[in-house]
């Protein structure tokens, strides 16, 4: 795991970087440490994917942490971002680019902690898989890559954000168990990833690749809450910063 550390002052890195080796010892992780002393240190070769975590300081001499995080918001959907600051009054700003915390300073091991332990698991469930055999080759797929898992015959049939269609001899109850809380059962022996759902509507399931599946008509609009519900869930588990301390 490839951790940015962005912060002008070289005490203040050097502070959040004992703390993080503190919570790599305990739980025996796998951490690189990268640190930065300014955002257009760590955007001039910026790429996608090439940090899981960024601890960013906002008041810094040039480009702030702010200005910093919305250009690798332009690039990166992916990476948690972690503010650190003195203030409170770019709270607003940070909830606007999904900042997966938002802490004072000096950073606390307390709170590094609880980020770190919240952020992974986030990072767990989004890392979750299922392990199939499909024309005697085995595959392993994220859940989070999965669009549907229908039932016809013997069979499963499970459909991936690329296009790919996986025929594995499985029941749908072993289907059931094997996935995550992301999927939502329409009917008996069809289910969806809730992430790739566009609308529910006129007892109908409309997916973002365009496809469509029919919902259990008694239970349409409880199908259609749960994923508003779980909608609405996402959202706050992807801004449900600790608090800045007092």
């Amino acid at each position: 795991m490839n951790i940015a550390i962005i912060d002008d002052v070289a005490e203040d890195r050097l502070r959040l970087e004992q703390v993080l080796l503190d919570y790599r010892k305990i739980h025996q992780l796998d951490m690189i440490f990268c640190h930065f002393t300014s955002g257009e240190a760590i955007l001039q070769n910026y790429r996608p994917f090439q940090y899981a975590v960024i601890f960013l300081d906002i008041f810094m001499a040039d480009m702030s942490g702010i200005e910093t995080a919305r250009i690798i918001r332009e690039m990166d959907d992916d990476v948690s971002i972690v503010f650190l600051t003195a203030s409170e009054i770019h709270r607003s700003d940070a909830f606007s680019l999904f900042a997966s915390a938002y802490l004072s300073k000096p950073v606390s091991s307390d709170r590094v902690f609880r980020t770190m332990d919240h952020l992974l698991r986030l990072k767990t469930q989004d890392g979750q898989r299922i392990n199939i055999s499909y024309n005697r080759q085995d595959y392993s797929l994220r859940c989070a890559d999965i669009v549907s898992l229908e039932k016809g015959g013997n069979y499963m049939f499970i459909a991936d954000r690329n296009g790919q269609t996986y025929r594995t001899r499985m029941t749908f109850s072993e289907a059931e168990n094997l996935v995550d809380s992301r999927f939502l059962v329409l009917m008996k022996g069809l289910m969806v990833n809730m992430d790739f759902i566009q609308q529910i509507k006129d007892n109908q399931c409309m997916m973002l690749d365009g496809s469509v599946f029919p919902l259990h008509i008694k239970k349409s609009r409880e199908l259609r809450q749960q994923w508003l519900n779980y909608k609405f869930a996402s959202i706050r588990g992807k801004m449900n910063v600790p608090e800045h301390n007092s």
